[in-house]
């Protein structure tokens, strides 16, 4: 039996025999020793060295008690062989050695040291007390003892009773302890036989199921795989153990996927999931997974388990039956069901309206009834292919294409702005590219045959409400197509009649001005900016357009209409080249006159936009001191770091930067500080009652304070009346003033003509 010392399988508070056996050691101990030491004071003389050494074993068998009930097992069987060894050696020492009476100590305390202090202790108490019964033997030989005492009968008696009752209950505890070991022992057998047989059944539904089983360790090492595993992924069982997981098993997870499934499993959870992992072969498995932890008894977790079925054919037909569903069979488009969910997905709240437009175009092939009565049915579908393959390359990108039925398509446009005019605008210019697709001729085989078809389009907006249905839709946009029909074919109607004309006018504007750009009908006007003696300082360049049919057209009629589109980029560009052209001319360097140009947001986002003035002010010889380029506040706020990093370019060129319309934005100080500007530009608005309405002249005050703070010049646009100029004169005595009290927009020559000659000497 092994010692605590010695790695004992159970300590002493867990082994209910060596409990009881030193409860039972030490109480016979107290009861013999006291009562020994009790008769021993009887005797005639009374021996006081074995009174005392009597009632010592007692107090070490008191002392064992005292520390059982404290719990200290271990101490208390400690104390109590060693204590009453060498109380027995001492008496028997007295009491004449190898003659003494007590020696039957000895036996009794060696079965007790093996029971309670295990084999190593026990070997050393054989071997002391061979030693001291040695030293004995030799004191005795020499006659070193002086004659033993004559006995106490009584003492004795009680002496040997204490000791048989002592081996007698050492024994039965023995005997019940080593019977109990014997059931444990029956019982653990059992139950391990039963637990192996569960195991084996176990092991036999494991490697028998259907699904792969795969089972890694905590660093994702595989330890064991299932003959399904090996079967449906084609690696070898000894190919794959002690490979990694992520090489074998789970080798289709993307980083960020496995990085999930390991939090998860980190957290002591299950993971469920599908992933798409790989045969040996390459082939792609699609498995519905769940990857769960293993753990021990005491909670802790040693392996993970993967259950993996193969999904990959329900899937496949999931996805056939989708197709079936969804898929027009004939040209591969969506179908109607598709459509309608789009429309679905896209109507507005109930009692919300939409806070994007959208469209919905119907489209009907015309006479391809007498098409498919004249080629025949096999043609007509080639013919219905075509048409689809055509409109799937001008199709935008978020746009949806659908074959209703027969000859009818359908299109969605998604997210057309949040005005109806322009997305009515765009509608129609996309129906307008539709037709001239299908005008160009269809292939519709792999010879020379060919056939051109016209298309008759039916448009609506949709939502146009919060109960705005998809049904709703389609019937609004048949209405449409059966008035496009009923025209004579060949064209777009709206279902909403004076959208249709609204759209149409815009759309006719953008056409028209799309050709104006590079048919020299725009003209550049210029504005005068004067300081407050009258002296002029130089001008904003304005863009005006001379329409051939309708002369100058209002730039409220068409600059809203260029912003909508790319022809904002295509105005703002020209603008910019007449300008560094103005620059270049010796009208303007003599005198040193700045010229503005205001850019759009979508000009100045181009990553082009740097480079390309960069190469203007090179080939038309602009001074780049002299131009000022004018940005508004939501342009550099929309991408502050992008429109930082682009200031700094261009003043590294030698542009100014001037902050448009400064104070109807977001007016922060914390980015203004950031800002490389050197001008502030104040807005008409607050200009117009500054004299007169406390508010604005407030406003205008802080915004001159801000510009004497950063060091900026100020221009004030909208100067109309002596009131508004006096005003801003009195706060800032350097302003610079633009307004029609110092000169309406002019043509750029009448403009050079009037001003420069005179401007050195020439006022207001």
């Amino acid at each position: 039996m092994a010692t605590a010392s010695a790695g004992a399988s159970a300590p002493y508070h867990e082994d209910a025999t060596m409990r009881h056996l030193v409860r039972v050691a030490g109480w016979t101990v107290v009861l013999i020793a006291s009562a020994v030491g009790v008769l021993l004071m009887f005797d005639a003389p009374v021996q006081q060295l074995r009174v005392a050494l009597n009632l010592v074993a007692a107090g070490v068998g008191g002392v064992a008690l005292w520390l059982a009930h404290r719990g200290r097992w271990q101490a208390a069987a400690h104390v109590l062989v060693w204590g009453v060894w060498l109380s027995a050696s001492l008496v028997a020492a007295r009491s004449g050695g190898v003659h003494g009476p007590n020696l039957l100590n000895y036996p009794v305390l060696i079965v007790l040291s093996g029971w309670l202090l295990g084999a190593r202790a026990t070997i050393g108490l054989v071997g002391i007390t061979a030693l001291l019964f040695g030293t004995f033997i030799w004191a005795d030989v020499m006659d070193l003892f002086t004659p033993a005492p004559s006995p106490n009968r009584v003492a004795g008696a009680v002496y040997l009773t204490g000791i048989l009752v002592l081996t007698a209950a050492a024994t039965l505890l023995s005997r019940r302890n080593y019977m109990s070991r014997v059931q444990e022992a029956q019982q653990a057998a059992a139950e391990l036989a039963a637990s192996e047989a569960s195991l084996r059944k176990l092991l036999r539904a494991v490697e028998q199921s259907p699904e792969s089983i795969v089972i890694t360790d905590l660093h994702e090492g595989i330890e064991y795989v299932n003959d399904a595993f090996v079967r449906r992924t084609g690696y070898e069982r000894a190919e794959v153990v002690g490979g990694a997981s992520a090489t074998y098993s789970s080798n289709g997870l993307a980083p960020a996927q496995r990085e999930g499934v390991r939090s998860t499993l980190a957290r002591g959870e299950t993971w469920a999931g599908e992933q798409i992992n790989y045969r040996k072969d390459g082939q792609a498995l699609i498995e519905s997974v769940v990857v769960a932890p293993i753990r021990q008894p005491d909670g802790r977790v040693s392996h993970f388990v993967e259950l993996k079925q193969d999904i990959t054919e329900r899937k496949r037909a999931a996805e056939e039956i989708h197709r079936l569903a969804h898929f027009d069979s004939l040209t591969g488009l969506p179908n109607r069901v598709t459509l309608v969910e789009r429309l679905t997905a896209l109507q507005a709240r109930p009692g919300r309206v939409s806070s994007a437009q959208h469209a919905l175009l119907l489209l009907d092939l015309d006479r391809f009834t007498t098409f498919n009565d004249a080629r025949g049915s096999e043609m007509g579908d080639r013919l219905l292919c075509a048409v689809a393959l055509r409109l799937t390359e001008i199709l935008p990108p978020q746009g949806l294409l659908v074959r209703v039925a027969g000859d009818e398509f359908a299109v969605v446009l998604q997210a057309l702005g949040i005005d109806v005019a322009q997305a009515g605008a765009q509608a129609l210019a996309f129906a307008d590219r539709l037709q001239a697709a299908l005008r160009r001729p269809l292939a519709l085989d792999a010879e020379t045959e060919e056939a051109q078809i016209g298309a008759s389009v039916g448009i609506t907006l949709y939502p146009q409400s919060g109960r705005d249905g998809a049904h709703e839709a389609l019937r609004r946009a048949g209405t449409a197509l059966h008035r496009a029909k009923q025209a004579g074919g060949g064209r777009a109607a709206f279902f909403e009649q004076g959208m249709g004309e609204a759209a149409e006018q815009r759309f006719r504007v953008e056409r028209e001005l799309r050709h104006a750009v590079g048919a020299g009908e725009l003209r550049v006007y210029l504005q005068s900016q004067v300081d407050v003696q009258g002296q002029l300082t130089g001008a904003e360049a304005l863009v005006r357009w001379q329409h051939p049919r309708d002369g100058l057209v209002a730039p409220g009629m068409f600059i809203p209409v260029a912003e909508e589109s790319d022809l904002i980029v295509l105005l703002g560009d020209w603008v910019l080249a007449q300008a560094c052209g103005l620059l270049a001319q010796p009208a303007f360097s003599a005198q040193r006159l700045r010229l503005s140009v205001n850019l759009s947001a979508r000009q100045f986002r181009q990553a082009r936009f740097v480079p390309q003035l960069r190469a203007l002010l090179a080939a038309s010889g602009a001074d780049p001191r002299l131009l000022t380029l004018e940005v508004t506040e939501g342009l550099v706020i929309d991408d502050f770091d992008d429109a930082v990093a682009k200031m700094h370019e261009l003043a590294a060129l030698g542009v100014d930067m001037s902050l448009d319309d400064f104070g109807t934005g977001y007016s922060s100080l914390a980015y203004l500080k950031r800002l490389p500007i050197q001008e502030l530009k104040i807005d008409r608005s607050f200009v117009h009652e500054a004299p007169t309405n406390a508010d604005d002249g407030v406003l205008v005050e802080g915004i001159l304070a801000v510009a004497r703070h950063f060091g900026l010049r100020v221009v004030a646009e909208g100067v109309e009346s002596r009131a508004q100029a006096d005003f801003l004169r009195r706060h800032a005595p350097d302003i610079i003033y633009q307004g029609y009290l110092f000169g309406r927009p002019e043509p750029a020559d009448e403009w050079l003509a009037r001003w420069v000659p005179a401007a050195p000497g020439r006022g207001a």
